[in-house]
């Protein structure tokens, strides 16, 4: 729970001086306009990334569809070592296996304050549902057999088993990454986030936003990730991310330029935007 108060001061310490008022806007605007946005985030249990595009319905409202790709741990997870293989890997005593989420989601974002300044801050309020997909895949370890203690006799890569291993004792490291892709399973869910996002870019065509919300993901049965604690088939979250993007012109007049002009446009656009200052 400390770690995300320090991400939580972190967040409100990096936005509140960006709410200050500063030179007067008086760039020219895109007024027909879609948002294409992309973002890294950490979570409660997990981190990940999202990909935003957001329709313009009228001044102060964007039909959103949102993609995430993340992935998942289990609050209980403790990473540790082989003390007698100091080549090894680490990792969780008890995981039995890694978790990934990919979610499809709709829904709308209305925009709650806009920023009459380059310096200045427009806040917006977004919320979205949709399918969850989530893929498990198994954990191999090295384990070793010892005839006497302190001599190894074989190594074999094996699943946990909480009946075989009650101790870290035997287990030398993680098994190779790739193994067990083969044993992939899904699992369908449903899902749900709303949040905040904070938007300070000094240009007018470039996205910058510092983001905090909550999701909700819910699965038909546990999703056993520890093999010797209580799983969840419920995902409550806490979300802080960086977004980044750009505004999509969609007037006939951008439409009617060949892909060479609206690249030099972007370009230009990117090259003017001077890097954000914390």
């Amino acid at each position: 729970m400390r770690k995300y108060l320090v991400l939580i001061a972190l967040f409100w310490s990096i936005s509140i001086p960006l709410l200050a008022q500063g030179e007067i806007d008086e760039q020219k605007r895109v007024m027909f306009r879609d948002e294409s946005s992309y973002a890294g985030f950490l979570n409660s249990n997990g981190f990940g990334l999202n990909y935003r595009y957001g329709f313009w319905r009228n001044a102060w409202n964007q039909f959103i569809l949102d993609g995430d790709f993340s992935y998942v741990k289990h609050s209980k997870e403790v990473k540790t070592t082989v003390p007698y293989n100091y080549s090894s890997r680490r990792y969780v005593f008890g995981k039995q296996n890694l978790f990934w989420e990919l979610k499809g989601m709709a829904g709308w974002q209305k925009e709650l304050f806009r920023k009459h300044d380059k310096t200045g801050i427009s806040v917006r309020m977004f919320y979205s549902g949709g399918l969850s997909i989530g893929f498990l895949k198994p954990i191999y370890y090295e384990v070793y057999s010892f005839s006497t203690p302190g001599e190894s006799v074989t190594m074999e890569l094996m699943k946990f088993d909480p009946a075989i291993h009650l101790t870290p004792y035997n287990i030398g490291g993680r098994g190779p990454f790739f193994m067990g892709f083969s044993e992939l399973k899904v699992v369908p869910g449903l899902t749900a986030k709303t949040g905040l996002s904070f938007e300070y870019s000094q240009k007018d065509a470039i996205i910058h936003a510092l983001e905090v919300g909550v999701s909700l993901t819910v699965y038909p049965k546990e999703i056993p990730i520890m093999a010797t604690e209580q799983n969840n088939f419920l995902f409550f979250n806490v979300i802080m991310g960086y977004r980044f993007g750009k505004i999509v012109d969609i007037s006939e007049a951008a439409r009617a330029k060949s892909r060479k002009e609206r690249r030099q446009d972007r370009k230009s656009q990117s090259s003017s935007q001077p890097y954000p200052s914390f």
